[in-house]
């Protein structure tokens, strides 16, 4: 960077003509400036019209899922006997439910412990899972000497909680020092069910005791359904399903109406209803229309003509953009097979500009009619699922209206040759070039800018200069003219 003398010797404010002189200098580079901001804004458009339709594509593509159409409820007249759930390959229909019995694990106690006894330590207690060899030994010897039966109790609990035993042990405090161990299998159903002594192969039985020790060494002598230790005897859950009697060892059923679950709350009756569910098939087609209408009310805006006479729309004329408002409305009117079902989506409900007369007041954006929607779909679903997704294997060989879009949006959106991605980059290249310019312009706008200080820094010095010699001179002739005096 020079030195720059502003107006030492000249009196003139250098920098500011600098400036001045700078800006005119600088109005190329400006107009390029402006030029890549229009384009920036211009390319702006055209990713928001790409996002858009993207998210219109989601949209058509859920329409041409069979399970977008096949959203089914599941509702229980009385909550608090049955639950259920639905999948998508659920059995349509009414089911009358009575809830004879519930599910139940199988709950014992033990007999009260003194917590500060010695009787149980060194004990083995086995448990045995369905009779097989694969037993688990609790071993209380491993204790310390002296051990309280109120630990050696505590070490039973944990042990039988960390270990796969089928069952969960909790202790009950029925005083300061007496105790009380709770067993409960974690499965429920008769089969799921605690013996004494080793459990009969196969039946899923849970054996208490063994060789090593008899469960009387907690006291537990009878765990039958009315048993001394039982608390809560194990049982099935028993139903009818419209009068078919159904035992399951669970409250949880899945097996008795196609792909339904069934959770058993308590005795009882309750009217169960499995039904494609309108409403949310409605909701998939609103989320359609919501797209759809974006994407056109963006492009119109990005196509109308100012309220300003004075300024401009360089998008005003976009032939990319006509297309894609054209063919999107061709497409949503267009007719598919004449036979079956419905020809247009007018007749279930959807239409642009529905009810507009004025042409000045057309927005073309669907209008969405939920509920003669819903009523042509419950009238003929599958009619209305050939109007959105019927492919080639149709009656006159016609795709459906959804398929058409999909192709369509297609064609714009892809990531590799859509129209839309190749103008993105397009103007990717010109705005790189524009950079370019700037670049090199701005380079050049620097040096200017140094040659101008540099030139009237000159100037200042040789002001300075002219001016040394002016005094010089004046003091010359000034010493001449007094001597001339002097001599006279």
């Amino acid at each position: 960077m020079g030195i720059s003398i502003t107006g030492l010797s000249s009196g003139l404010d250098t920098a500011s003509i600098v400036e001045s002189l700078m800006q005119i200098e600088r109005q190329p580079y400006n107009r390029l400036s402006t030029q890549k901001t229009n384009l920036q804004s211009e390319q702006a458009v055209f990713r928001a019209i790409n996002t858009k339709l993207n998210t219109l594509s989601n949209a058509v593509s859920d329409l041409m899922l069979n399970s977008s159409f096949n959203i089914l409820s599941a509702s229980s007249s009385d909550e608090s006997v049955v639950k259920l759930t639905a999948g998508e390959a659920a059995t349509t229909g009414t089911f009358n439910v009575n809830v004879t019995q519930v599910a139940q694990s199988h709950s014992i106690k033990s007999g009260i412990i003194d917590a500060n006894g010695t009787t149980l330590l060194g004990k083995t207690l086995t448990i045995d899972r369905d009779g097989t060899a694969n037993d688990i030994t609790i071993d209380t010897s491993g204790l310390a000497a002296g051990t309280k039966d109120g630990d050696v109790l505590e070490y039973i609990k944990n042990q039988i909680n960390s270990k796969n035993t089928g069952l969960t042990a909790s202790i009950v405090s029925v005083s300061d020092t007496q105790k009380v161990l709770v067993l409960t299998s974690k499965e429920t159903g008769e089969n799921n069910k605690m013996v004494l002594g080793s459990a009969a192969a196969g039946t899923g039985q849970i054996g208490l005791g063994g060789t090593a020790l008899d469960a009387s060494a907690l006291n537990i002598t009878d765990v039958s359904d009315n048993g001394a230790n039982t608390t809560q005897k194990a049982q099935d859950a028993i139903l009818s399903v419209n009068g078919i009697t159904v035992t399951r060892s669970t409250n949880k059923i899945t097996d008795v109406i196609s792909g339904t679950t069934i959770e058993v709350q308590k005795a009882g009756s309750s009217t169960i209803k499995i039904a494609t569910d309108a409403d949310k098939v409605a909701d998939k087609i609103q989320a359609f229309v919501n797209a759809y209408n974006d994407v056109i009310t963006t492009v119109r805006n990005n196509l109308a003509k100012p309220a300003d006479s004075g300024k401009m729309n360089p998008l005003q004329g976009d032939s990319l953009l006509k297309d894609i408002d054209n063919k999107l409305y061709n497409i949503f009117n267009s007719l598919t097979a004449s036979s079956p079902g419905f020809q247009s989506m007018a007749q279930i409900g959807l239409e642009i500009d529905k009810g507009v007369t004025k042409a000045s007041l057309m927005t073309f954006t669907i209008t969405f009619d939920k509920e003669q929607f819903k009523q042509k779909f419950t009238e003929d679903p599958q009619a209305v699922i050939n109007l959105f997704k019927m492919d080639d294997t149709s009656p006159d060989n016609r795709d459906g209206i959804m398929r058409i879009m999909d192709q369509q949006i297609k064609e714009w959106t892809n990531s590799v040759d859509g129209t839309l991605t190749s103008k993105i980059k397009g103007y990717d290249a010109e705005i790189s070039t524009i950079d370019d310019r700037m670049t090199a312009l701005n380079d050049r706008l620097i040096m200017k800018e140094e040659q101008l200080k540099k030139q009237f820094s000159a100037m200042e010095v040789a002001l300075s200069q002219l001016k040394s010699q002016q005094s010089w001179l004046s003091s010359q002739l000034a010493s001449l003219t007094a001597t001339t005096k002097a001599s006279s």
